[in-house]
């Protein structure tokens, strides 16, 4: 008879728990161990190993003056302790828990302890941010790093499990804010940032003649019915800090008389007499991220400055003109042959043709829509214009453009190693031969794409097992050509049908009768017969060789590609 389980526990004590308790009483007896072991086993079968050998510990301290058990070795008992809180408290600052262990002493009691930290609570570790966030960047480098600095600031009062889970699920689910979106809304903070504090040079670049443009009758007004409330409040809370000493309730009314157009209201508002002794308190505004509407309340705020700096221009221009004049320095474009251009109006290609910034740039925007990379002389030189010169002339936003596909066509010609282009944009990149994820830089793409199939990175998976858009039509197409071998059309009303059972005289539910093999209109049982159709076969047997040779002449009509995904693959045990 095989002896009862606990029966052969006691028999044979856990040989851990003698090496733990020989560690902290080196003396003590075999005998004296092995029953501190059965009380423990007895009374408390289903405690943790550490539970059962604090409660050994603790019978064992009244054993030493009658068995003459050496003094326990406290440090050693303190340091087991130690480490056993820290597993259960894994972001518990370590000097903190090993003060806490030394407090406890002599008689530590392991639920006591615990219950006592979670009552009365522990010092944490303290994680910087800072290293949060470039352990989020370098997993996650395609994030937004403002987003991952703010999850950087939460995780850092959790503990490294939740750092951890979070990655994972931010890899897998992929739902996370992205760097192109980061980029994107850094570079419209910064084209708005000098209307905001205003630049009178870059708002007189961005509209060279902003007076006749916001007083023009008939512009699109900045606030159209379509607008955003928070735009709205912007606009009236400008109108009530610009005009303090003028009452809310009739600014409300220009407001809604002169349909928000904010030039027209501030006219009207500037012909009015003060209707407050005192300035009403400034508001603080709502953000705005309307171009238009900030581009109007600049020139509203400013345009005193801005009336003051054109005039200012224009009597430089005038007085530039006099000296052109006095001096005989006037030069005629070699293109439009306007004679009356003044040296500060000439733009050269490298050999000193002169041309006007108009023909220059009209000629220029030509040749780079025309995928042109060299710029020639449009006199009879051969020469060309210099990317300074084409610089001072065409807009901002087309000079990087260009700029960036002459980069490109240099870093192909220089044939470097590790140089791949990306498949979205054609930016050039560097890519270590280790790495398989072409990272583009581009700020207008940023794209994540594969080196070896040319599409959107999709690690983990290998190339062979992500299915795209080609992939699923050559599938779908195969799938709807099986689908049609299978089933039968009724030669009278055209509906499908597919049989599951019984003789290959077929019944429409139109009444039409026909054959189910080769689809022919019969009246009665004499189509079938030897050597005619067959009345019964294997219907599965007969589906299955339909299907295979419609998926065979499917895939022959694609051509010579790769079938990702066959579906035709292993028919044979659907219809086994």
């Amino acid at each position: 008879m095989d002896p009862n389980p606990m029966d052969q526990n006691l028999m044979d004590p856990n040989p851990d728990f003698i090496a733990a308790l020989r560690d902290i009483y080196p003396g003590l007896p075999e005998d004296i161990a092995n029953n501190m072991i059965q009380i423990a086993e007895e009374n408390n079968p289903d405690d943790t190993f550490e539970a059962k050998l604090n409660i050994m510990v603790n019978l064992l301290s009244g054993y030493e003056g009658a068995c003459n058990i050496p003094i326990v070795n406290e440090e050693l008992l303190l340091d087991q302790h130690y480490e056993v809180l820290m597993q259960m408290f894994p972001d518990a600052n370590p000097d903190f828990m090993l003060q806490f262990c030394q407090d406890q002493m002599p008689d530590f009691n392991l639920n006591v302890a615990v219950q006592r930290l979670i009552t009365d609570g522990y010092q944490k570790i303290e994680v910087d941010p800072l290293s949060i966030w470039e352990q989020l960047k370098d997993a996650l480098p395609n994030a937004d790093p403002t987003y991952l600095k703010k999850e950087a600031e939460r995780l850092a009062l959790l503990t490294p499990d939740d750092v951890s889970n979070f990655l994972q699920c931010a890899i897998e689910e992929n739902d996370y804010p992205t760097m192109k979106e980061y980029l994107q809304h850094k570079k419209e903070q910064e084209e708005l940032a000098f209307y905001k504090q205003f630049d009178i040079d870059k708002f007189l670049e961005a509209i060279p003649n902003p007076v006749d443009w916001f007083n023009d009758p008939n512009r699109s007004v900045s606030l159209d019915e379509e607008a955003d409330e928070s735009d709205v409040q912007y606009a009236r809370t400008f109108l009530y800090n610009n005009y303090s000493f003028i009452r809310k309730k009739y600014i409300d009314l220009l407001f809604d008389w002169k349909n928000r157009n904010l030039a027209e209201i501030c006219d009207r508002l500037d012909r009015m007499s003060k209707s407050m002794r005192r300035p009403r308190p400034q508001e603080k505004n709502v953000d705005s991220s309307n171009l238009a509407l900030l581009q109007e309340i600049a020139f509203l705020k400013n345009q005193k400055m801005i009336k003051r700096e054109l005039k200012h221009r224009d009597e430089v221009y005038k007085m530039q003109r006099e000296e052109a004049i006095k001096y005989n320095l006037l030069q005629e474009c070699q293109c439009c042959f306007d004679g009356d251009l003044i040296p500060e109006e000439c733009y050269f290609c490298l050999k000193g043709c002169v041309f006007c910034k108009e023909c220059v740039r009209r000629g220029a925007e030509n040749i780079i829509g025309n995928a042109g990379m060299r710029f020639p002389c449009f006199a009879t030189c051969d020469s060309e214009f210099s990317l300074h010169t084409l610089q001072m002339v065409l807009p901002r936003n087309t000079f990087e453009k260009l700029a960036q596909n002459i980069a490109i066509e240099e870093a192909k010609r220089a044939n470097i190693d590790g140089v791949e282009m990306c498949p979205f944009c054609d930016w050039i990149v560097v890519v270590p031969d280790d790495k398989k994820v072409i990272k583009c830089c581009n700020m207008d793409c940023m794209t994540e794409s594969c080196r070896m199939c040319r599409h959107v990175s999709h690690i983990p998976l290998k190339c062979n097992e992500v299915e795209y858009d080609e992939d699923v039509r050559r599938r779908t197409y195969i799938e709807n050509k099986m689908t049609e071998a299978l089933t039968r059309t009724c030669h009278m009303c055209g509906k499908k049908f597919i049989k599951e059972s019984g003789c290959n005289k077929m019944t429409c539910v139109c009444g039409a009768r026909q054959c189910y093999l080769c689809g022919a209109a019969v009246q009665d049982y004499n189509h079938f017969g030897e050597g005619r159709c067959p009345l019964h076969t294997n219907d599965n047997q007969i589906n299955l060789q339909r299907v295979v040779a419609s998926a065979a002449n499917a895939k022959q009509e694609l051509g010579d590609v790769l079938i990702k995904f066959d579906p035709s693959r292993n028919i044979e045990e659907f219809f086994s």
